[in-house]
C-alpha cells in the first residue's frame, strides 16, 4: 500500500517542487509550450479549460498570456498549490479569467462543460485501486463531447524487464542535471513510499474507461509521456 503522505503539497514537498520538478522531468519546461501549441490548434478563442492539480500554476502562466480569451478553472486539493495558482494569475493580471478551487475534480459543480481539460502529473499519485479511474472519469465527465484531454505522467511497469533500466537511467538524468545529494535521496524515499506506478497499457485502459480516445503520445522522456485525448462517448462513473 503506497503511502499518500509521502507527497505533501502543503509542506516541504511543496515548497520544493517548482524547483524539482524543472529539474528532474525531461523535457518539463518546454512540454508546456508543446501542450499549449496542440490546444491551440484545437480550441477555439473563447474556450474553458480545466486545470486538474493546477501545482505551481504553470499553465496558467502558459497558457493564459498567449491566449487572452481562454478561461481556467484551476483545481487543485493542496491549499498552498491553489493560493500559489492565484498568485501566478495575479502577477500576471489575468485573474478575472482564472478561478481557483481547493477540492478535488470530483468534487467541483459548476453549470458548465469544458473544451479541453490538462491533467499534468496527477494520476502517478493515485492508488490502482480505483482512484486512477474515478480521477480520469471525473474529467471526462466534465468535458464537452470531442473536448481535448492532455495527460501527462510518470508511469511505467516495474514487472517488465525495461523498468530498472529506465529507472536507474531516470535518477543519472537527475545526477547529470545537477539534482544531488540530500534533497535527491529525499525524492528518491518519497517516490519508493508514494507512488503508485501501472504501466502505459493501464493509463490508456483508464482512459479508454472514462470515454477518452487516444489521439497520439505527444511528449515523452524516460519514465514519462504524454498523451493527447479525446472525450468520445459519456464515462463510466466510479463510485467511492
Amino acid at each position: 500500500m503506497k503511502d499518500p503522505a509521502a507527497f505533501n503539497f502543503d509542506g516541504d514537498y511543496g515548497d520544493e517542487y517548482k524547483e524539482l520538478a524543472g529539474r528532474v522531468i525531461p523535457g518539463y519546461n518546454e512540454l508546456f509550450l508543446a501542450t499549449l501549441a496542440l490546444l491551440q490548434e484545437r480550441l477555439a478563442e473563447n474556450a474553458r479549460i480545466l486545470v486538474v492539480g493546477c501545482g505551481t500554476g504553470r499553465e496558467i502562466e502558459t497558457f493564459a498570456p498567449a491566449e487572452p480569451g481562454w478561461r481556467f478553472d484551476a483545481v487543485d486539493p493542496a491549499l498552498e498549490m491553489v493560493r500559489c495558482t492565484a498568485s501566478v494569475a495575479e502577477h500576471l493580471g489575468v485573474q478575472d479569467r482564472v478561478s481557483v478551487h481547493h477540492a478535488y475534480t470530483h468534487d467541483l459543480d459548476l453549470p458548465y462543460k469544458y473544451d479541453a481539460a490538462t491533467v499534468i502529473n496527477v494520476m502517478h499519485f493515485l492508488p490502482d485501486g480505483g482512484a486512477k479511474d474515478r480521477l480520469m472519469c471525473s474529467v471526462a465527465e466534465r468535458m464537452h463531447p470531442g473536448g481535448t484531454v492532455m495527460l501527462f505522467d510518470l508511469h511505467g511497469d516495474p514487472t517488465r524487464p525495461y523498468f530498472p533500466l529506465y529507472y536507474s537511467a531516470w535518477i543519472r538524468f537527475m545526477e547529470l542535471r545537477g539534482y544531488r545529494g540530500a534533497k535527491k535521496e529525499r525524492l528518491l524515499k518519497r517516490l519508493a513510499a508514494g507512488i503508485a506506478y501501472v504501466g502505459e497499457d493501464r493509463v490508456l485502459e483508464i482512459c479508454s474507461g472514462a470515454g477518452l480516445r487516444l489521439i497520439r503520445r505527444y511528449w515523452g522522456g524516460l519514465l514519462y509521456t504524454g498523451w493527447i485525448l479525446e472525450c468520445n462517448k459519456p464515462a463510466v462513473k466510479v463510485s467511492g
